[in-house]
């Protein structure tokens, strides 16, 4: 999988576990979706920054996500409740497709920047060290923590015994 791949990845599955833990969201007065879209635009900076100095940019990219991953998955999971909470199904959707648009601008336009940065990461052996480091550690930080395990969120009679099942740990049971 690509560098891009793997934070998009992250990001999202880190997005949808900190909102089901109901993270500390982002009260700014923007809308979520377009506090996303510029933090892709911060992020894509740093990759067009570093396309010639690929192991500086993953150090950069790795220093701003430890600084804003919160924000960035609160962001999210702020903007699946904004959408959830419209009643209508219509205006429902209609929000959901403006979402979409807002986010998928930036990566877009971004989309060579990580195409080019990519391909320095990949041909610069520290650099490349440091994106598998990360993807290891993660994908084992996932393995432990749910054991490779799906949920099933719409079987909310059996969610608890899931959930002690993903973790392992006994639920206390009323």
């Amino acid at each position: 999988m690509k560098l891009q791949g793997w934070i998009a990845g992250a990001l999202l599955a880190g997005g949808v576990v900190f909102a089901m833990r109901g993270g500390c969201l982002n009260s700014s007065s923007s809308a979520p979706d377009q506090r996303l879209a510029k933090r892709y635009d911060e992020i894509c900076g740093i990759a067009r920054d570093n396309i010639g100095t690929p192991e500086k940019g993953v150090r950069k990219l790795g220093h701003y996500l430890d600084k804003n991953v919160e924000h960035l998955l609160g962001d999210w999971g702020a903007m699946f409740a904004t959408i959830e909470r419209i009643p209508d199904d219509g205006k429902h959707d209609e929000r959901a497709r403006v979402a979409r648009d807002r986010l998928q601008k930036p990566l877009k336009a971004c989309e060579a920047t990580w195409q080019r940065f990519g391909e320095a990461v990949q041909a610069d052996p520290e650099a490349a060290a440091l994106v598998q480091r990360f993807s290891v550690r993660l994908n084992r930080t996932f393995e432990i923590l749910f054991k490779g395990a799906q949920l099933d969120l719409t079987d909310f009679a059996h969610l608890p015994q899931q959930l002690e099942h993903v973790l392992d740990v006994p639920y206390p049971r009323d």
